[in-house]
């Protein structure tokens, strides 16, 4: 994800390809891990469903977990996998600090994001960029687990498989389809909480499977308070 998002600021900075930086950073959002389709069905009554995670994204104030990042390329022999903690206050704060194998901070807060890496920061403003602040609704519905918010540049489909709801999200936007062909997200049928993530990127050139990253969240608890420092952007 820091890869993305470290490549995505470069590219800000030289604002001949403002367009093609937020593509790449688009793709921060969607991460996950992909169950065994053949075992999901459809849900039978969707509105239902939707409505019962809004009741319950409504009575989430804060999140806190331990994540998993695994990153999948074709052009890799063995996945890159890293891990961390991660944080959401609502309605719109993310932070996710990885601890393993090195330390790097990614920080939403408002209409601001920042990376942290090697100590240094790197800071931007979304109010500058449509397309950015677009990006950060985005990131703070899927953590949020309230993707009833994203709007129709998603075609979205209701699945269900053992204790989880599969929901795939299909981006509609002629450019976020350039980095993100589609992504999977498994939440927890008792607290309609996000389990994993994944998202597949479009097939290259020369490429006989998709790249993609998947995200595992475990250890979460709900409602604890979270210090203020950790959204910080300085």
């Amino acid at each position: 994800m820091l890869g993305v998002v470290k490549r995505a600021l470069y590219l800000l900075k030289n604002r001949k390809d403002m367009k093609k930086s937020f593509l790449i950073l688009v793709s921060f959002i969607f991460s996950v891990s992909l169950m065994a389709q053949e075992k999901a069905t459809p849900v039978s009554d969707v509105n239902a469903l939707k409505s019962e995670m809004q009741q319950s994204a409504s009575k989430i104030k804060t999140i806190s977990s331990d994540f998993t990042q695994e990153k999948f390329m074709s052009v890799m022999a063995s996945k890159m996998v890293s891990k961390g903690k991660f944080y959401y206050q609502k309605e719109d704060k993310v932070t996710l600090q990885y601890l393993t194998p090195f330390k790097q901070n990614l920080v939403m807060n408002g209409t601001k994001l920042m990376m942290e890496a090697n100590g240094k920061k790197n800071v931007l403003d979304a109010t500058s960029n449509p397309m950015m602040a677009e990006l950060k609704k985005v990131i703070s519905a899927c953590m949020g687990g309230n993707i009833a918010s994203m709007g129709s540049d998603y075609k979205l489909e209701f699945f269900q498989t053992g204790g989880l709801y599969l929901i795939k999200i299909y981006p509609q936007s002629a450019n976020i389809k350039k980095v993100a062909e589609m992504v999977d997200l498994y939440l927890d049928k008792k607290d309609f909480s996000v389990v994993k993530m994944k998202m597949l990127e479009p097939l290259k050139k020369g490429q006989k499977t998709n790249d993609y990253t998947e995200y595992i969240f475990e250890n979460k608890k709900f409602n604890s308070p979270i210090d203020a420092s950790v959204f910080s952007i300085k």
